[in-house]
């Protein structure tokens, strides 16, 4: 296979176009064209669908895209492995964060690292949906709760505590809160549900050992912390919560957290990645910054 052949496939898919895959490459377009049709000969199989407007991968094309991805990566790290600039930290990382602990958590870290690696470059997005972390060509990605697939490598970041609140205006409308047996109804919770955490039930334990296990209905279903955090301080339920995000909500007295003298299990916070034994530097030294940022923190 025609190596080349490969390079100039995936920068017509990132590019979008032949003219800018050419002009990227510094090659004519009639040699990108003819370079993609060779590979396309070589593997039997159309990889593209190409129209006046528009190109178009086949199934088989974004199964080849994703997998010459890598390629190319194993390529190009075998290459700074033997070359005089192997310690210099360069080149483009793909990360995905959930979208509180992108913004409240992790955030200023990921400002830090790029400000100290100025070779290195970064595509974040925020997002709580589902991720396919090897399909996409994720390099990093920070799971909230239990790791699900066991093809990934999953590093311990830190814990969050969780509290269980409720703003005065609902209190005062649906009965203070004294005891687990309380958590009935009329009372009804704010849930946060989206595919980026994977967190436990609500499960209630006093200072004696025993679990008690809360299941309210909820009134308002929400993807975001921040959206659960404002209704419930406007009064739409009861909400279980990051502790950190709602201290200055105790302070104002926005929110109440609610029986104080039970315990909620914490919920972890995992760096996660697809395991390959040729891992980009950039990547290796990513990860190991942010452990030891938080081990710091700690």
């Amino acid at each position: 296979m025609d190596l080349n052949a490969v390079t100039v496939f995936a920068q017509v898919v990132d590019c979008g176009s032949f003219t800018h895959a050419a002009e990227t490459l510094n090659m004519t377009k009639s040699t990108v064209s003819r370079k993609l049709v060779e590979l396309e000969q070589h593997l039997g199989v159309r990889l593209i669908t190409r129209s006046t407007r528009s190109l178009v991968l086949t199934p088989e094309g974004e199964k080849f895209y994703q997998s010459s991805l890598q390629m190319l990566e194993i390529i190009n790290q075998a290459e700074l492995e033997v070359s005089a600039n192997q310690d210099l930290v360069r080149g483009p990382l793909n990360v995905v964060l959930p979208v509180e602990l992108g913004h409240q958590v992790l955030g200023s870290y990921i400002h830090q690292f790029l400000l100290d690696y100025p070779h290195v470059t970064m595509n974040l997005e925020l997002s709580n949906r589902e991720v396919d972390i090897i399909g996409e060509g994720i390099d990093l990605y920070a799971q909230i709760g239990d790791l699900e697939d066991s093809n990934l490598v999953s590093r311990y970041l830190t814990s969050s505590k969780r509290a269980l609140v409720a703003s005065p205006k609902y209190l005062a409308q649906y009965g203070d809160i004294t005891s687990h047996q309380d958590l009935v109804s009329p009372h009804h919770m704010v849930e946060v549900f989206n595919k980026a955490a994977r967190l436990p039930k609500w499960h209630l334990q006093p200072d004696t050992g025993e679990s008690y296990h809360i299941d309210l209905p909820h009134r308002l279903r929400v993807n975001t912390i921040t959206a659960c955090l404002k209704a419930c301080i406007d009064g739409l339920g009861i909400a279980v919560l990051p502790e950190f995000i709602c201290r200055e909500h105790f302070a104002s007295g926005a929110l109440v957290r609610l029986l104080p003298q039970y315990k909620m299990p914490e919920v972890q916070v995992s760096l996660v990645y697809a395991d390959r034994q040729l891992m980009p530097k950039r990547k290796k030294v990513m990860i190991e910054y942010l452990l030891n940022a938080f081990q710091q923190r700690t």
